[in-house]
């Protein structure tokens, strides 16, 4: 088990990540462990829990059900108790700083990969912790300068640390000026739908290319259980509900953000599906007729296939005997050989220059 010499802790990834692609813990993490010279009170998009670890007393938040299994599993290993989750993704349930000086209190964030996200949450942090001190940490090749001249122009106070070990840090503070606009709801209509999705979800603006090459291949009239997997915001999940309206859908995601909305626009479209939050097919237990499956081939701002594959095997041991996966994926993504050691039948149903699309029977 890796051992994080800087703060004394063993962890690991979950799921487990090969050590050449991602530890559980990098020179970010460090960073905020070093600067961080009063009581932390809040933690944000702490992917592993490698800081929910060196600072114990912290509340957490994270959008990934997987980040909170990590960071529950890392404190059990090093004798830590229970982490406190915050449960609103609008932090509207974090305990507010009634002892504690905020000048002297430090809020900590990993910053996301989208700069709306980004802004969502100071929006929150400076409704609830208008005053605490901000530390902002990222590996630098991820910052862009725009996004460090947005934080200059908003803070009142705002100082930047000279990067060490590849890793930038920026000390914020007085973060009224985050709260003027609030965080905007991105909408779009495709093939009668009409589908929203806060920041920091999938192409919330956007249909997604690879779902949108997908619709045409999605089933219709079947029953039985089918699953969408990596729902996202739901727009498979639509389009499967109003063609299958007597199949039963389960749609489920990694993402807090992405199942709110994918349930809401289930709703909006007065479509039935029962949505839920999990990694991979952890929050399903029914034995399935089909999955559909548009995989992520990144986690944050590393490539990785393992996300997939293993979505691939789970789906495998979950399906009935005879029953379906439906596959999209980049086509330089190499599936086709891990896809034909698990299916018996395997057949390349659309190709184009982008995607191709996989029909597997158990």
């Amino acid at each position: 088990m890796p051992h994080w010499p800087e703060a004394d802790l063993a962890l690991r990834c979950y799921p487990d990540v090969p050590a050449n692609i991602s530890m559980p813990w990098d020179a970010a993490d460090g960073y905020l462990l070093n600067e961080s010279d009063a009581p932390v009170r809040l933690i944000l998009n702490d992917r592993y829990g490698a800081l929910s670890c060196a600072f114990p007393e912290a509340q957490v938040w994270h959008d990934s059900f997987c980040a909170r299994i990590a960071t529950q599993q890392n404190r059990l290993e090093n004798g830590l108790p229970e982490a406190t989750f915050l449960e609103q993704p609008d932090l509207s349930d974090a305990e507010h700083l009634d002892n504690v000086s905020a000048r002297d209190t430090r809020v900590l964030v990993r910053i996301p990969k989208q700069k709306e996200q980004l802004s969502a949450q100071l929006y929150y942090l400076a409704k609830a912790y208008p005053d605490a001190t901000v530390l902002l940490a990222g590996m630098a090749k991820h910052i862009p300068i725009p996004l460090l001249n947005w934080l200059e122009e908003k803070a009142e106070h705002y100082e930047q640390l000279p990067v060490v070990r590849k890793a930038r840090l920026v000390r914020i503070r007085g973060l009224s000026k985050f709260s003027d606009v609030a965080p905007v709801t991105r909408r779009y209509d495709i093939s009668g739908f009409s589908l929203s999705a806060p920041a920091g979800v999938f192409c919330s603006d956007r249909p997604d290319p690879g779902a949108r090459a997908l619709l045409k291949h999605l089933p219709t009239g079947q029953t039985g259980t089918i699953c969408d997997l990596g729902c996202g915001n739901g727009i498979l999940s639509a389009h499967i509900a109003k063609s299958n309206p007597q199949a039963t859908l389960i749609a489920t995601d990694d993402s807090q953000l992405a199942t709110l909305a994918a349930r809401s626009n289930l709703q909006a479209n007065n479509l039935r599906g029962d949505v839920r939050q999990g990694n991979i097919l952890s929050s399903v237990e029914e034995t399935l007729d089909m999955v559909i499956c548009n995989p992520p081939f990144h986690d944050g701002h590393k490539q990785l296939t393992s996300i997939a594959e293993s979505m691939f095997h789970e789906s495998f041991h979950q399906l009935r005997q005879g029953g379906e996966l439906l596959v999209v994926a980049n086509r330089h993504l190499p599936y086709t050989k891990v896809l034909k050691r698990l299916f018996k039948d395997v057949a390349l149903v659309s190709d184009d220059k982008r995607f191709n699309i996989y029909r597997c029977v158990r």
